[in-house]
């Protein structure tokens, strides 16, 4: 019965933060619907992180709510060291992405960054992706280790953390490779913070800098010829997202075999408030 309570905590909290929203259409009602859902989604986030630390304490025994989750900045060049190898590690990514991409003669010009798409990328890192990591790599992998031990729960984790971003807008042929690529991106992201020891930031850096340089590459900085096969680029015509290409899904790939050896190196997951054994694990 340890699941409930973390089942119960989502669905108490997205339906308090969607409900709340609903109040400022009284007050301003031509307020948009995607405006509604995500001022819903932050008053949602926001009480996720009020009721942390009570959830910590009751549920993982443990007052040191932030170390748990890898974010502590006592040693403050070691945190940044952590964050800048997660993100300079994204780049080689993208960097090994586009290349071959232009190398196969797709690439049809470079443009320079504007400013306010510079804001966006930087605005995503800081706010969506480093809420997706507490939720998702802090939050959810405790629980889901906590529930199942170790390897069952890094499966669990990366698999809700797929489905999680679930989209009724494309076709099954390209819902199953953009799924698949989200998977296999919360595996690279867990074991991210084993090698790192336990530490969020190394998966904010890594996370942070696909979703930020993809969204600069996508804004045209990057332009690609029109009769490039989408599959190389994306998983259909209409949604241009490497994580679902065949190329992305290769990366990953090579990427976990390469990360798992290191893992099994590191012993074990390094999680201190998860109260389980994990000897002999590994995913």
């Amino acid at each position: 019965m340890q699941w409930i309570p973390t089942i119960t905590l989502f669905v108490f909290l997205y339906p308090a933060g969607w409900f709340i929203s609903h109040f400022f259409y009284i007050f301003n009602r031509e307020i948009s619907s995607n405006n509604l859902r995500i001022i819903g989604t932050i008053l949602s986030f926001s009480f996720f992180l009020i009721l942390l630390p009570s959830w910590a304490r009751i549920r993982w025994k443990t007052n040191h709510l932030f170390s748990s989750f890898g974010l502590d900045f006592k040693n403050k060049f070691r945190s940044i060291k952590t964050f800048l190898c997660g993100f300079i590690f994204s780049f080689f990514l993208l960097f090994v992405f586009c290349l071959y991409v232009f190398l196969c003669g797709w690439v049809e010009s470079f443009n320079t960054i504007k400013i306010g798409e510079l804001l966006n990328a930087i605005l995503l890192i800081v706010g969506i992706v480093s809420a997706e990591e507490i939720i998702f790599r802090g939050w959810l992998m405790e629980e889901m280790v906590l529930l199942f031990g170790l390897r069952r729960g890094v499966i669990f984790q990366s698999a809700i953390f797929s489905l999680a971003h679930f989209r009724s807008d494309i076709g099954l042929l390209a819902l199953f490779p953009f799924l698949t690529g989200l998977f296999l991106f919360g595996l690279v992201l867990t074991l991210r913070r084993t090698i790192d020891n336990g530490s969020l930031l190394g998966c904010i850096g890594l996370h942070g800098g696909l979703v930020g340089i993809w969204y600069l590459i996508d804004s045209g900085m990057v332009v690609f010829y029109i009769d490039t096969p989408y599959y190389f680029l994306g998983p259909s015509k209409s949604m241009v997202n490497p994580i679902g290409s065949v190329i992305g899904l290769t990366i990953l790939l090579i990427t976990i075999f390469f990360q798992r050896r290191l893992f099994v190196r590191t012993g074990r997951f390094l999680a201190s408030t998860v109260n389980a054994s994990f000897k002999d694990e590994t995913p």
